[in-house]
């Protein structure tokens, strides 16, 4: 039957019905036809809800609370399905201040952009027709408008109030004109508009006071603010602890602190306790300033007075502390708050854990700070959490610093590049690898984009640990994903083909590196050359060698050092020494590595005083040679049965503060034990172990033998009582001596419990 009458049928029946017709029919209207048929309830077929049915049905609904959220249905699809003029000229029909209002605020809390505008051309249209909407929806469009910057439009709304003769504008509705004006920058124009307010008969809010004052102060006229509130308190108006407020920031602003103490007295006078918001301003403005123990005295009096600090209060001083470098504080006042639950700055967070990070043995608190992070949904800065990676990794806590990632990860906080190949940079040089594969296989996962360097780590970590194959794979995956091998990818496999002895893979590696455009460096040609020394192929590596200064490259201490090694390794010293003296003479300064070869190689060749004049050079040039130099001369000297004088140098170092490492104190041993001297063996190998040194099979070895061949069986049988299982495991070797030397009759049972 709805369908035949259609919109002007039922417009008709409706308007020949007595007024105003009754909510509950209208509310069981609008209910049948919005629940009607789809011709019915969309634009497929004749709209029965027209404007002019609209008019009529709404000042019934609006009447009855229970039916005002069919009124707004019913509003909303008048403004969806018809042009906005048409749709408020009918509203504006209906003669009805609270359709009015349902029209304005459903345009203002609309979804679709320019709310605002549709909002004021409603009013304007409203405001034609006569039919203005209550005061309290002019005000909230106003003050709406001024909030978004819209000034025009809100002086439109303004006019379009003072001018008519409906709805006169209120000290509210003059206010929200004078906030919009400050908020463009136009305070004279807010005083020429506290003055229209005066003259029309209505007097100035402690709120519009506090627009003007608050307007002046941001501008800098803190001077004109003051005088502004002396006139507020002249009128009998007083001050609120906001008016107080706004003076005090403004002071800070203006870098005049002096005179708010004046201001606290006026406070007092009044009767008037500061909130936490001036406490807050006074305590910022301190910490700013690097006053923290003025600004800690008023947290005190804060919390004395009965005020309770608030996330901003700690917030304030924490970072105040952290600026003045009061980090023990700021880190405990960080505890209070994640303790009482408050919400943490991040910038206090990361400031925390970047002063923690720096301090050695603090590496637990920063994982305990950047797992609440994460528990938080707090992300650590970029730079904070690869430098947090690398410190991980470098204390060995590895495992640590892949949860950190996945947790980031996992919380959806992102992570970047650089953060994630420091993770596996750290994993593969802590031989970690299939730990670094699980995270590269997370970052292609979660859409972490890798770049060359990524594949250049995994490649290199690859490559360390011998899977040369993983490798491969790796850099056609790479070349798939667009990315040119760089001459670091070419110098890892040229490194790990030399480690491996396969020279002829590593010169044809060379080669497809010329073709590809790409030129060998030092580092390149470093690791040819000392591939071919350690080959004791010294010629091949001089060919190289002139290769390099053709290509307008000079050698490094590295080459030297590789050079005089091959010499060296083929009994060449006196050749090894004329490379020491080609390259001081082009400048090349010698290392400690330099002479320890050196000295290595003379006492393997018996040339011990040659060794020792080096040593004694080295010191008088002040080249710290550490346990290795001291190591070289000890075994140098050993091998030619001077423990004595090794024993000089053993004391030596130990004057020194060199720690003899496990090879100085199993030299030494071995050669006691050869000398059949067992007693200062096994002091020696009772001070290692005391020293913290685990002693290998190696050392076992040398004292179990020592003790067998002098007949101190005892001493030789608690030993592998003391050995480490796997010790014994691994080296079968170290049973025949002691097996051997306690097959006398009256032993026999012991060698069958050792055997055993």
């Amino acid at each position: 039957m709805l369908r035949r009458l259609g919109g002007r049928g039922l417009a008709s029946a409706l308007s020949s019905l007595p007024a105003p017709l009754p909510a509950a029919s209208a509310l069981r209207l609008v209910q049948h036809v919005l629940s009607d048929s789809p011709a019915c309830a969309s634009r497929t077929g004749e709209d029965l809800l027209t404007p002019r049915v609209s008019t009529l049905l709404l000042p019934s609904l609006v009447a009855d609370r229970a039916s005002l959220p069919s009124a707004r249905r019913l509003l909303s699809r008048l403004i969806r399905f018809h042009p906005l003029p048409i749709a408020a000229a009918a509203v504006a029909d209906a003669a009805c201040t609270t359709t009015s209002d349902l029209l304005v605020h459903a345009c203002i809390n609309s979804p679709a952009g320019g709310s605002l505008s549709r909002a004021t051309d409603a009013f304007l249209v409203l405001s034609t027709r006569g039919t203005l909407p209550s005061i309290k929806t002019c005000n909230i469009l106003v003050e709406a408008l001024g909030c978004a910057g819209q000034l025009d439009a809100a002086r439109k709304v303004f006019d379009e109030m003072r001018d008519g003769k409906t709805v006169a504008p209120t000290e509210y509705t003059y206010t929200a004109m004078i906030k919009a004006l400050c908020r463009a920058g136009e305070v004279d124009a807010g005083f020429v508009m506290l003055a229209e307010l005066r003259r029309a008969g209505l007097q100035p809010t402690v709120v519009t006071y506090n627009v003007l004052i608050d307007a002046l102060c941001k501008s800098g006229r803190v001077e004109e603010a003051f005088q502004l509130k002396g006139r507020m308190v002249e009128s009998s108006l007083r001050p609120s602890v906001v008016t107080f407020g706004i003076l005090i920031n403004g002071l800070a602003r203006a870098e005049r602190f002096g005179e708010v103490g004046a201001v606290l007295q006026e406070m007092e006078g009044f009767g008037i306790t500061p909130n936490e918001v001036i406490y807050n301003e006074l305590i910022g403005w301190h910490c700013r300033n690097g006053h923290c123990s003025e600004a800690l005295r008023l947290f005190d009096v804060m919390v004395s007075k009965g005020t309770k600090p608030t996330v901003v209060t700690f917030n304030l001083i924490a970072k105040g502390l952290c600026k003045e470098g009061e980090m023990e504080r700021a880190e405990q006042i960080l505890d209070e708050m994640l303790l009482s639950g408050m919400k943490v700055h991040c910038g206090l967070f990361n400031t925390v854990v970047a002063w923690l990070l720096r301090r050695a043995g603090r590496l637990d608190s920063v994982l305990r700070l950047i797992r609440e992070m994460c528990a938080r949904f707090v992300k650590p800065n970029d730079a904070l959490m690869t430098a947090c990676t690398q410190e991980l990794c470098k204390s060995g806590k590895h495992l640590e610093a892949a949860e950190i990632w996945f947790k980031v990860l996992e919380k959806g906080l992102g992570v970047n590049i650089a953060t994630s190949n420091a993770l596996i940079h750290g994993l593969c040089e802590g031989n970690n690898m299939k730990e670094a594969t699980k995270v590269l296989r997370a970052m292609v996962n979660n859409g972490v984009e890798l770049d060359s360097i990524t594949y250049n780590i995994m490649i290199q970590g690859c490559c360390k640990d011998g899977k040369m194959e993983e490798a491969i794979q790796l850099r056609d995956d790479m070349i798939r994903r667009g990315f040119k091998p760089d001459l670091f990818t070419f110098n890892t496999f040229l490194c790990a083909y030399c480690n491996l002895g396969k020279m002829e893979e590593a010169l044809h590696l060379l080669d497809q590196m010329k073709r590809e455009g790409l030129k060998p460096d030092i580092v390149t040609y470093g690791t040819i050359i000392d591939a071919f020394c350690k080959a004791k192929d010294v010629q091949k590596a001089k060919e190289y060698l002139n290769e390099l200064a053709k290509v307008g490259l000079k050698p490094n201490v590295v080459i030297y050092n590789a050079l005089i090694g091959g010499h060296c390794r083929n009994g060449n010293i006196s050749d090894a020494i004329g490379v020491l003296g080609t390259m001081k003479s082009n400048g090349i300064q010698p290392t400690a590595v330099t002479y320890g070869c050196l000295m290595h190689w003379m006492c393997y060749s018996g040339l011990v005083k040659e060794a020792k004049a080096i040593f004694a050079h080295c010191i008088v040039k002040n080249i710290e040679l550490g346990v290795i130099g001291y190591t070289i001369m000890i075994q140098g000297l050993c091998k030619i049965r001077k423990i004595d004088e090794a024993v000089i140098y053993f004391k030596e170092m130990r004057s020194k503060d060199i720690a003899p490492n496990k090879l100085t104190y199993t030299t030494l041993m071995f050669a006691y034990c050869k000398s059949g001297n067992n007693e200062e063996a096994s002091k020696l190998f009772d001070e290692m172990v005391n020293s913290g040194i685990v002693p290998d099979s190696v050392s076992y070895n040398t004292i179990i033998s020592g003790c067998c061949e002098a007949d101190s069986l005892d001493k030789a049988i608690e030993m592998p009582a003391e050995m480490p299982s796997r010790v014994l495991k691994q080296d079968g070797c170290l049973y025949s001596p002691l097996v051997n030397g306690i097959t006398t009759p009256w032993r026999e049972k012991e060698a069958a419990s050792i055997a055993e």
